[in-house]
């Protein structure tokens, strides 16, 4: 009776040897599988409405053959947008020659293709609400003394598209990041935030690229004289204050002086337009490599003298 025993275990054993042995062999295998799709089509649902049953001729281990033969629930697969052509209504379609690119995706790793068994794969992608809206970058940014930044914030992309309810879009401009904070800063930076995304809302991107040119400056201040620009020859006018405080942040090294070459006026056609006699002070010839600068007062009182 042992050796019974014995020998219904030695042939289990085998069967068990036998059986791993060639599952682990490559295999061709015709398989099905229930696939939806994923995807960023501008006024369309995120995801296919419904699974689409997919049918090719496959290798891979008898593993994997067996692991997606009695796979129950469908693959989520995202597809890129421009792989996807509009067909009738709400349906976009795929082809054979697209989907090789998504073979790993759809069926795992380690499964090739051999043949796919129909023509084209048709996925249904309902209409949704959007509206396209700009991107504003919400930051804390502080710089090292003598340092600043250029310009504004670069974001890639600089807009999305937002899905939602009507009252929803309706009550929005514009989509924000997460903040972005940096401290001390003295040098470029760049990277990659994540977006604002109010509950009940869709974007069709959740972050963005972005980047801040940072340079070092040098401030330069003097004391400029104001004059009167385009006064006709039988008009006078007076200008309080006769002088101003101009400030200059430069690029380091400062290539071009600007307190050589800049000037400050007011223009007479503003004086003429101005209800109060309050006249914006200009700024003019200023050198490449200026990077901004401030007048202190910005407006003078101008009278006409009779």
């Amino acid at each position: 009776m042992k050796n019974w025993h014995y020998f219904l275990g030695c042939l289990a054993l085998s069967a068990g040897i036998w059986l791993i042995h060639n599952l682990s062999n490559m295999q061709t295998d015709v398989v099905t599988v229930s696939v939806i799709a994923e995807s960023s089509l501008p006024g369309r649902s995120a995801r296919s409405s419904e699974a689409v049953s997919m049918t090719a001729r496959c290798k891979a281990s008898g593993f994997r053959l067996l692991y997606i033969e009695h796979r129950d629930d469908p693959v989520v697969v995202r597809f890129d947008a421009d792989d996807l052509v509009k067909g009738e209504g709400d349906y976009f379609t795929i082809s054979q020659a697209q989907l090789y690119r998504y073979v790993n995706d759809i069926l795992g790793p380690g499964t090739s293709v051999e043949s796919f068994l129909f023509e084209e794969l048709r996925f249904r992608f309902t209409r949704e609400l959007y509206r396209k809206m700009p991107v504003n970058a919400i930051s804390s940014i502080t710089f090292k003394q003598q340092y600043m930044q250029i310009g504004d914030f670069v974001l890639q992309p600089d807009s999305v598209l937002v899905y939602g309810p009507a009252d929803m879009l309706a009550s929005m401009d514009a989509v924000n990041t997460r903040p972005i904070v940096r401290d001390d800063v003295k040098g470029n930076l760049h990277g990659e935030i994540a977006l604002d995304i109010p509950p009940g809302m869709r974007f069709s991107d959740q972050s963005v690229a972005w980047s801040l040119e940072v340079c070092r400056f040098v401030q330069l201040e003097a004391e400029f004289p104001v004059s009167v620009r385009n006064v006709p020859p039988e008009s006078s006018i007076s200008i309080y204050p006769a002088s101003v405080k101009v400030s200059f942040n430069c690029l380091f090294p400062v290539v071009a002086d600007p307190l050589s070459v800049a000037s400050c006026y007011v223009d007479y056609k503003d004086f003429t337009n101005s209800l109060t006699g309050r006249c914006l002070i200009q700024c003019d010839n200023i050198p490449q490599g200026v990077i901004s600068y401030s007048i202190k007062p910005e407006v003078a009182e101008c009278v006409e003298r009779l």
